[in-house]
């Protein structure tokens, strides 16, 4: 009996005993791609028409968007600093492009765009912080008023710039 409650003794302590396994982890990503982009705003042309009277201009079906938890800056730059003069190279009209999101937590702001003589790559920004709106993005809109006239013939033209990027 002493025998079978040594061998008893032993099984209970070789079952009993806790087994220390080496710890083991496993590694979890994930990924979401960087977007930050205004879209619906293509290479096109925009006709003021008769320059010699104040005129304004509307830029629809914009969207913005950029998914940076910092947010966002949207610059504005006139190539030209104004509508510049096909006659008179280097002089150019002032005007005032408005940009607007329409989300109304989102500020609009406006390129004051100076005109005269040697105004070139003018420009202004507007930073947004971010938020989950901005992350999905919103629709926007861009308005054009000419400030100035001009008595003199001749095209006048400019290229602006809308571009966003991540802070």
């Amino acid at each position: 009996m002493k025998k079978l409650t040594l061998y008893v003794a032993t099984v209970t302590a070789i079952f009993g005993a806790q087994v220390q396994a080496a710890p083991g982890d496993v590694q979890l990503v994930g990924f979401v791609s960087p977007i930050c982009e205004v879209t619906g705003l293509s290479t096109q042309l925009m006709d003021f028409g008769d320059v010699s009277q104040i005129q304004d201009l509307s830029v629809s079906g914009l969207n913005m968007k950029c998914n940076d938890v910092d947010g966002a800056t949207v610059t504005l730059t006139s190539a030209e600093g104004g509508l510049e003069s096909d006659d008179s190279e280097d002089y150019a009209l002032t005007y005032d492009a408005t940009f607007t999101p329409s989300d109304a937590s989102f500020a609009a702001f406006t390129l004051n765009a100076p005109g005269g003589p040697g105004q070139n790559d003018v420009s202004v920004s507007n930073s947004y912080a971010g938020s989950s709106a901005l992350a999905t993005g919103f629709a926007a809109s861009i308005e054009i008023i000419t400030t100035e006239t001009s008595p003199w013939a001749g095209g006048y033209s400019d290229t602006l710039t809308v571009n966003i990027t991540s802070n």
